[in-house]
């Protein structure tokens, strides 16, 4: 359909953008074009002043079913790497995005879907939510956009080992248990509870949210003494920022900061 947009970004606030996959019909399967579009938004959301946090979802009942397995029947090798290593740099794009990015998971998240939700800094799902990386069993491959080591980053290698080999889906319920996803809540809640969170993060020291979010990311494939390293690099100079006079300025008037963008 000419004009059809399969990925539409939404301005909530003026720190808050929402980008929804949108292909319901196919429950948000990543196709090549999905893909496209997703890494030009992100890079070019990256870039966006005022911007503190981002959040990832899927139009109607699905966040995504993962990759669009009739579009690659349909397409030769060449095509089919392609969209793979499109998918690939939108999650590498998702990790190191320069704000938080919370992924809304509200339905369906499975394969390529969820490691687009792997990617992101972190995971909230309604309670009929499911999860899973099911490529050995669906589609002869295994999950080629960096889902296994972030998953073993998060649960553990043995646990990130058993969800692969076996190709489980997990409901939402047990996802939470296992650390898969960081918070769960009725369905009817999803976008209140997501918009409360976005909206308590947006009102922090953007810089600070965003140094520690390279912290988080960064230290851990660091030894001790070098996240330690790392830390004091990334806080020293916060001690002379805009935010650091902002907050003190705050506090000193008893008001709540307000930081500049930037």
């Amino acid at each position: 359909m000419p004009g059809w947009r399969t990925l539409i970004v939404v301005q909530d606030t003026p720190h808050v953008s929402t980008l929804i996959l949108n292909r319901p019909e196919r429950r948000n399967a990543i196709d090549a074009r999905l893909a496209a579009e997703l890494v030009d938004a992100l890079s070019e959301l990256a870039g966006q002043r005022g911007l503190r946090v981002l959040v990832l979802t899927g139009e109607g009942t699905a966040f995504s079913a993962g990759g669009d397995l009739k579009e690659r029947l349909a397409c030769g090798p060449k095509e089919a790497r392609e969209q793979r290593d499109a998918a690939l740099r939108a999650t590498e794009l998702l990790d190191r995005f320069p704000c938080p990015v919370i992924a809304m998971i509200n339905g369906a998240a499975l394969a390529g879907g969820f490691e687009l939700a792997l990617a992101c800094d972190i995971r909230v799902a309604s309670e009929d939510a499911f999860v899973g990386l099911p490529e050995v069993r669906t589609s002869g491959g295994f999950p080629g956009a960096g889902g296994p080591a972030r998953l073993a980053s998060l649960i553990g290698r043995g646990r990130a080992s058993l969800a692969v080999y076996t190709g489980r889906q997990f409901p939402a319920r047990e996802a939470f248990d296992l650390g898969m996803v960081d918070v769960l809540v009725p369905a009817a809640r999803l976008r209140d509870e997501v918009a409360s969170l976005a909206a308590q993060i947006a009102a922090n020291s953007p810089a600070a949210v965003s140094a520690a979010k390279q912290l988080i990311r960064e230290s851990a494939d660091l030894d001790r003494a070098a996240a330690t390293s790392l830390s004091r690099e990334l806080r020293d100079p916060m001690d002379e920022s805009a935010d650091f006079r902002e907050a003190m300025d705050a506090w000193r008037a008893r008001r709540i900061p307000n930081y500049p963008d930037r």
